[in-house]
């Protein structure tokens, strides 16, 4: 320890500085440093390990596509193998086609033979039958004749009582109204002449009354009769505006009610929507199909499973039910908006499958299915990142997941999810696709279905279709069903609130109505009042126009009017007794001939009845026998037409069946014994699905021969590279036990030299107090490792006020130097050297200071039992003697 090295610790105000000084003189530095190298060694070894893992993945996707082409290997084997039991099948099956037929053709032939007397006693019974059918027509129709005959007799004798009794009746009705005019005339007659003698008498009375005292009420009528027509009028003015405010409320209420409709109309839509969506749901979640196609797919699918034969590859689909979502359902709006229109379709291999799905969907009732033609030979689509959005953009693509590599590929080149990119909502959308712009992003979905993009430099945001509630892929179908039930509920609450509304609102305006309809016929009784009123007015006025300038009236032409009408109703009177007279004598006829005319019909309606009933026996004899000839001449065309020709056909066949079934029997038996068809199983399918079998085999195989290498060249491969595989993965193995072992032994080490570190600490502290008591001094040492700082307090014995000096600058000279020695003699003490030097560690002490460090280093010295060097200007007669120090002092240099 230097006397610079003493100054600069003393005059150091940097907590780190001194830490530095106690780390490297405790040589923790060098092991920190040795112990951080090792790690960066360790580490290095780590990612070459996993360097060298990532290594294996070529060999081992190798060796999995060497076990999938030995399987395909394989499953060649026993295709050809399967092709030569079909071939042996086939063979045979023809055999057993024909023995069916023979035996078809043998059962028919059979019930022909039965049926020929079967028809002959048939057309036997109904020839009886028709015998005995027309003898009796015969007979019933002379019956008939005579019936008719007699009946016709009978009409004759009615029409003429009928047509008495109707000129009776006409003749008695013409009396009746000629006397009804007449006496209705001589009616008018006397209230002619009653009305023209009231006149007279009123003409008379008027004009000997019409004296003064009438003339002066006359005018207060007329002037009291004004102010009514005034006051009524004022009245009917105050009506009308309230029926005009009684029409406007009536017109409110009318709006009202037919906004009150339209809700109604939209939640009733809403609910059948709802109804809709929940047996959906419920559809679906009994068969996840349901949700991309409804029954129609199961159908389809049912159809296509039935006629697979027609297809040259199975066609996949629907879209839907191959995806899944990867995580919840967070984006499964989002994505049902991007690609809900091909989660319906199907996916062929060529057009010809197409032309046959869309047939099966035709006869299932499935129209408008989506098709997409793909080749299921492309392999999966391995797009380069300059093609895809940036990587921190979630895309529809990232959240779906599917086992069929066709799927995805469809999914890419028809639906682009490599470039739809999900949003959170509509700012992040406008920040993506507006503001951005970034590559490779086609559209962009938020959650909550809106969908943005950018075309020719146009801003396009559409919003959510409402025919769209939820994603179809959603896994929480129950909570969904939860959901809609509950809007139901909701929506279905609303739709009574608005149903007790409307019918609140109806009653309110059946009561404007009514209010309306009263007004109105008030009003209509002021009018008409008032017209009553304004006509009597007007008579006041003409009958005192006609007062003032009336004489005493003529009115003998009156009286000799009356004369006449009076003798005209004489006249009339007599008229009117004859015409009584000749009335009663008409009824007297009419009654005879009706008596007559009923005592008629009762007595010929026995013989209609009998004959009624002999024409419907006559009709029901005719229909029997046309129902017998036209059997006889049924079964005799069916016996002609069909029985025999249809009989000798049969025959011919099953001569011709028995020959063929000999030629193929003689040819299956040269393929292969029958036994040995025995064995294999029997033929349980038909000759037809058998060829198509054995045809599609034979052409899988064809193709497959042609791509197949060899299962023993494969097995070869596969060896050879599993040895390589193992060395590596031996070595591979070994050398990461090796490091595991390392890392343990650097861990450990790494513990040791914590613990090291904490136990110094305290070390330092306690020796450092205990070099400061020899001066009275007591101080701490706090050492902080992570924040790399040291600080030293020193507490001086005549400082009353008992704080600790954190800074050292604030002691005097002496005391920084004593316990900057104190200091050092606490880390000798930590440290190990053979030799140890302190060159003037004691210039800026006092007397007494260094006197009591002279001392203390030399007690430390002499304890410890190492070689120390002290070199100092001053004097060391105060030193005292020992057998293991030795003094040197140095004469004065020359001046």
């Amino acid at each position: 320890m230097s006397q610079d090295k003493s100054r600069e610790f003393l005059h150091s105000g940097n907590d780190k500085e001194k830490f530095k000084f106690f780390y490297k003189a405790t040589l923790l530095q060098h092991v920190s440093e040795l112990l951080d190298a090792n790690i960066g060694n360790i580490e290095s070894c780590k990612v070459y390990l996993k360097a060298n893992e990532e290594t294996f993945r070529p060999y081992e996707q190798k060796l999995n596509k060497l076990d999938l082409e030995i399987r395909r290997a394989e499953k060649v084997d026993e295709m050809a193998q399967e092709v030569t039991n079909l071939r042996k099948k086939l063979a045979w099956s023809q055999v057993y086609d024909i023995d069916r037929k023979i035996e078809k053709a043998a059962g028919c032939a059979e019930k022909l033979r039965e049926r020929i007397p079967v028809c002959q006693e048939r057309i036997d019974a109904h020839k009886a039958i028709l015998g005995e059918k027309r003898d009796a027509h015969s007979r019933k129709n002379t019956s008939i004749s005579d019936l008719i005959s007699r009946n016709d007799r009978a009409k004759e004798a009615q029409k003429k009582l009928y047509q008495d009794l109707t000129e009776v009746t006409q003749e008695k009705v013409q009396l009746e109204e000629t006397l009804r005019s007449k006496v209705a005339t001589l009616e008018r007659k006397r209230g002619k002449k009653r009305s023209l003698e009231m006149h007279v008498r009123e003409m008379k009375e008027k004009f000997e009354e019409n004296t003064q005292v009438e003339e002066n009420e006359r005018v207060e009528a007329l002037r009291a009769l004004e102010n009514e027509i005034d006051l009524q009028k004022g009245e009917r003015r105050r009506m009308q505006e309230e029926e005009e405010a009684a029409l406007r409320n009536l017109n409110s209420a009318t709006d009202s009610i037919s906004e009150r409709n339209k809700e109604i109309e939209d939640r009733r839509g809403k609910v059948s929507d709802l109804n809709g969506y929940i047996r959906r749901l419920q559809n679906q979640q009994r068969n996840r199909l349901h949700a991309f196609g409804g029954e129609d797919v199961i159908k389809l699918l049912r159809s296509i499973e039935n006629h697979e034969n027609s297809f040259t590859r199975p066609p996949i689909g629907p879209i839907g039910a191959h995806v899944a979502l990867a995580g919840d359902d967070t984006w499964a709006l989002a994505v049902e908006v991007a690609v809900g229109r091909l989660l319906n379709a199907f996916v062929v291999t060529n057009h010809q499958d197409m032309l046959a799905l869309r047939r099966l969907a035709r006869n299932c009732n499935y129209t408008n299915l989506p098709i997409i033609i793909y080749n299921f030979e492309h392999p999966l689509l391995n797009l380069p990142p300059r093609m895809l959005p940036n990587p921190d953009l979630i895309t529809v693509m990232s959240v779906l997941q599917s086992e069929n590599h066709i799927v995805k590929n469809v999914l890419v080149d028809h639906g682009s999810v490599e470039r739809q990119v999900l949003v959170e909502n509509y700012q992040e959308g406008v920040r993506v696709v507006f503001n951005t712009r970034a590559p490779n992003v086609k559209e962009a979905f938020t959650r909550s279905g809106e969908k943005m993009f950018m075309r020719a430099g146009g801003q396009t945001t559409l919003p959510k279709d409402r025919n769209i509630r939820g994603g179809r892929l959603e896994a929480g179908i129950e909570q969904r069903i939860t959901e809609a039930e509950s809007d139901l509920s909701r929506v279905v609450e609303e739709l009574r609130l608005l149903e007790s509304q409307k019918r609140s609102a109806e009653a309110s305006l059946q009561d404007l109505r009514r209010h309306l309809e009263k007004s109105r016929r008030a009003n209509a009784e002021v009018s008409q009042s008032i017209s009553r009123k304004e006509l009597r007015l007007r008579d006041l006025k003409f009958q005192a126009e006609q007062a003032a300038s009336a004489t005493m009236p003529n009115t003998e032409e009156l009286e000799t009017e009356i004369l006449d009408t009076e003798a005209e109703a004489r006249k009339l009177e007599r008229v009117i007794e004859d015409l009584r007279s000749k009335v009663v004598d008409v009824n007297a006829k009419q009654q005879d001939a009706k008596s007559k005319h009923d005592s008629f019909l009762d007595s010929t309606k026995d013989d209609a009845e009998a004959l009624r009933k002999a024409a419907d026996e006559l009709q029901a004899l005719q229909e029997e026998a046309d129902e017998a000839a036209n059997a006889v001449a049924h079964f005799t065309k069916i016996m002609k037409d069909r029985v025999l020709p249809e009989l000798q056909i049969a025959e011919e066949e099953l001569k011709r069946l028995q020959s063929e079934r000999e030629e193929n029997a003689q040819k299956a038996s040269q393929i292969c014994p029958e036994e040995e068809v025995e064995r294999l199983g029997g033929v349980s399918d038909s000759t037809v699905k058998l060829n198509t079998s054995l045809e599609r085999l034979m052409d899988q195989v064809s193709r497959e021969e042609r791509h197949i290498t060899p299962v023993d060249e494969l097995q070869r491969k596969k060896s050879k590279l599993e040895k390589k595989v193992f060395k590596k993965k031996h070595l591979h193995v070994d050398l990461k036990q090796r490091i595991e072992a390392i890392d343990d032994v650097y861990a450990s080490r790494r513990s040791k030299f914590e613990h090291n570190t904490a136990y110094l600490s305290r070390q330092l502290r306690w020796r450092f107090n205990d070099h400061l008591k020899r001066k009275g001094f007591s101080g701490r040492v706090k050492i902080d490792y992570e924040a790399k700082t040291l600080k030293l307090e020193v507490q001086m014995p005549q400082d009353a006020s008992n704080s600790a000096v954190k800074d050292t600058r604030a002691l005097s000279g002496g005391e920084r130097s004593f316990s900057t020695l104190c200091f050092a003699l606490a880390l000798h003490e930590m440290t190990e050297s053979p030799f140890r030097a302190m060159d003037e560690f004691d210039v800026f002490m006092d007397a007494i200071s260094r006197r009591i460090s002279l001392e203390t280093v030399v007690d430390f010295a002499i304890q410890e039992g190492s070689q120390w060097i002290f070199i100092t200007p001053n004097d060391i007669s105060s030193v005292k003697d020992h057998p293991k120090i030795k003094k040197q002092q140095m004469s004065a240099p020359r001046l």
